[in-house]
């Protein structure tokens, strides 16, 4: 006896289930550029700082993060009138440069970083623009060294306006390899050690 032969319904749903799942596939690949009204970021973009001369540095948007983060080094503190107003430096991306920079102080947050260790640092309001957006937010001052990236920013910075593609980088444009600033309180140029000639 023939066995009876499997129904051209199954073959085709197979096919076509194929087909869709080959497609799913290469939707998955395709950039992400906006969800609803909102643009789509990765986790490593460009961002200028107007407040800071128009610096340009790279930044890690971190949607575990609260609070967005510079880095900064030998903080100085001096008060004029009522006004709490902070010095620091910020080095350029290869270190070979520091530019200092003189801000108010909005307020000191205690902040728990990624390892639990709680640090109060200082509050200062600056201008952020990313992906053609302008807007002011908190940003904490506090030694990155020990960091990838000088800048870090948070969902209350990100509420909102972007959504955060995890794997995905530079959606925005290219990341800056160096510092450019426009107008520091002044610059300092690191001069390095010359290495001795071997004997």
């Amino acid at each position: 006896m023939r066995k009876a032969a499997a129904p051209s319904s199954n073959r085709s749903r197979s096919a076509g289930e194929a087909k869709a799942s080959r497609r799913a596939v290469g939707d998955e690949l395709k950039p992400l550029r906006s969800a609803g009204n909102k643009k789509v970021l990765g986790w490593k973009e460009s961002v200028v700082l107007p407040d800071l001369g128009n610096i340009r540095l790279p930044a890690k948007l971190d949607t575990g993060a609260r609070t967005s983060a510079l880095h900064a080094v030998d903080m100085k503190y001096s008060r004029s009138r009522s006004t709490m107003w902070i010095e620091f430096d910020l080095p350029d991306i290869d270190q070979s440069r520091r530019h200092r920079f003189r801000l108010p102080v909005a307020e000191h947050r205690t902040i728990r970083s990624s390892t639990g260790t709680a640090q109060i640092r200082p509050v200062v309001i600056l201008a952020l623009r990313l992906a053609g957006q302008v807007w002011a937010t908190e940003v904490t001052l506090t030694d990155r060294s020990d960091m990838e990236l000088p800048m870090l920013i948070g969902r209350s910075a990100l509420k909102g306006k972007f959504v955060v593609d995890p794997a995905r980088t530079r959606l925005a444009g290219p990341i800056s390899s160096t510092n450019h600033v426009g107008a520091p309180v002044r610059t300092t140029v690191i001069k390095k050690p010359k290495s001795k000639p071997r004997t």
